[in-house]
């Protein structure tokens, strides 16, 4: 008989890349047109979860909102954590996000103190510890996305090509990148393997080597640095702006903070137990360009 799987998240980019690939009901909060969605009733949740073998749970939110934060990716997870039987399996999508942008050690690994230093890293490790009470877990410190999916790195490219963009202090901090669907494979995996916290990043490599390989395959210049401290400052008062206009900031602080820190991770752990296999970070990008020039 086939294991009764549920998945939360499923309509967003990462969900959404899971959900693709294993036969699951989505829980939902409202109708969002996915085949056999069902509308959560946080009434019954535990009578609709009574007979699951496994929940994906992948719903959260980023925001600057410590209201919804709390709501979306502690809340909800610990109604899902409660809800749910001894016997299934959770698979949580965590972040490396709880290391923070000045790791206490390079390359972190699962052992390493976190260090959270955000109100979205913050929910997520208190996130974290709720599953971590639940006997059958699987925790995925998912590392920072790229994909078709995900609008961030097309941003960059663009901003590349036109000559916008600039490269945070000097270049030398290693940025770690995984592709959604190398990450999507490993939540799969984890239905059938694992049992509790899991590094899943990928490659790291210097700021300025990502950017030099974008800068060559669109045949521009690389993008010319600038001090960390001004490109804080840009981003801060953009930002003051952005709330008082209601625009969607593409740049915002935690972006600038992300793009000039300097992070590596050693995902051993998945490797070997999960099966989780990076595609090198240069083919990722390259791929990237050539779909963004298409």
């Amino acid at each position: 008989m086939a294991a009764k799987i549920f998945i939360t998240g499923a309509s967003g980019r990462l969900g959404n890349a899971v959900f693709q690939k294993i036969k699951a009901v989505p829980l939902v909060r409202k109708a969002s047109g996915l085949e056999n969605e069902l509308i959560i009733e946080f009434a019954d949740l535990e009578k609709t979860l009574a007979h699951a073998d496994v929940i994906i749970h992948i719903a959260g939110k980023i925001s600057y909102d410590m209201k919804e934060l709390e709501e979306s990716n502690v809340e909800l997870t610990r109604k899902i954590v409660e809800a749910a039987p001894d016997s299934a399996k959770i698979i949580f999508a965590g972040s490396i996000s709880v290391y923070g942008k000045n790791m206490k050690e390079i390359p972190a690994d699962e052992e390493t103190p976190v260090n959270p230093d955000s109100g979205y890293a913050r929910t997520k490790y208190e996130a974290e510890k709720i599953v971590r009470k639940h006997p059958k877990h699987v925790i995925l410190r998912v590392g920072t996305i790229y994909g078709p999916q995900f609008e961030d790195f097309p941003y960059v490219i663009r901003k590349i090509e036109e000559g916008k963009m600039r490269m945070i202090g000097n270049g030398k901090n290693r940025m770690p990148l995984v592709h959604v669907d190398d990450v999507a494979d490993v939540f799969v995996n984890a239905i059938r393997k694992g049992q509790g916290t899991y590094v899943v990043c990928g490659e790291s490599l210097p700021q300025e080597k990502i950017f030099g390989i974008v800068s060559n395959e669109l045949g521009v210049e690389k993008p010319k640095p600038i001090a960390k401290t001004i490109a804080f400052w840009a981003a801060r008062i953009a930002g003051l702006k952005a709330r008082i206009t209601g625009e969607r900031l593409k740049m915002t602080l935690e972006h600038v903070r992300i793009l000039g820190s300097d992070r590596e991770f050693d995902c051993r752990k998945a490797k070997e137990e999960l099966g989780f296999k990076p595609r090198p970070l240069k083919k990722g990008i390259v791929d990237m360009v050539k779909k963004y020039k298409s």
